[in-house]
């Protein structure tokens, strides 16, 4: 059986929803991010770096999220949420799996890394190289908005391996405004949301973030 390891505002969301969507068994292992548990011996055994997500399948383990999304829809997807191998769908679902991460996702982190309230973020942040982040992922941002449908989802009328990688990044910058003059985005992220799985996966997320926006607010006003 499949285990995930899970921390609320980690990229392990999207595995989490993922087997939630698939309606299969797996033991959810919850860790918190933001101490020292990550970094335990038992666990750097099975995630070297102490990253997360993690999941294992008996004896083999496999850490990254896109990596994870992809072995899971080939060993337990039943062909769902995936086209054939070597189609132009399938294709354009690795593009923007990839687009997730390598140009969007990465700005936003060093956005988060020098603008959110320490855990969060950096303990020492520069706030103008986040703003400076910021700005390049609302300039990518326009690539997303350019090919989206008024319907549907990044590649076909059902869910794929782009959305479920899509739909993290995407969902917390929603909830900073940054899809604003992103009409087409903006309600994609809002079809995500309404699914009932994704709602109950990113409730812990959802908690810990208004944490942080609390600790934040506290600041601006001391």
């Amino acid at each position: 059986m499949l285990t995930l390891f899970h921390a609320a505002t980690t990229r392990s969301f999207r595995i989490r929803w993922l087997l939630d969507e698939l309606g299969i068994d797996y033991v959810l292992k919850d860790m918190n991010f933001y101490n020292e548990e990550r970094h335990q011996p038992e666990f750097r055994q099975i995630s070297p770096m102490g990253s997360l997500p993690v999941i294992t399948d008996g004896d083999f383990a496999l850490i990254e999220s896109g990596a994870i999304i992809n072995y899971v829809l080939h060993h337990y997807g039943d062909r769902r949420f995936a086209y054939p191998s070597g189609s132009h769908e399938a294709a354009l679902i690795d593009q923007w799996m990839w687009w997730s991460e390598s140009l969007f996702a990465i700005h936003q982190r060093i956005y988060w890394d020098h603008c959110a309230p320490f855990p969060a973020g950096l303990e020492f942040p520069v706030p103008h190289i986040g703003h400076e982040a910021k700005a390049a992922a609302l300039k990518y941002l326009d690539m997303l908005e350019d090919v989206l449908r008024e319907d549907g989802f990044v590649v076909g009328n059902d869910l794929t391996g782009a959305d479920f990688m899509l739909c993290f990044p995407l969902y917390l910058a929603s909830l900073e405004n940054w899809l604003d003059g992103h009409p087409k985005t903006a309600a994609y992220v809002q079809r995500i949301v309404a699914r009932p799985k994704f709602q109950a996966a990113i409730a812990d997320t959802d908690e810990i973030v208004r944490q942080f926006e609390a600790m934040k607010a506290t600041q601006a006003d001391a």
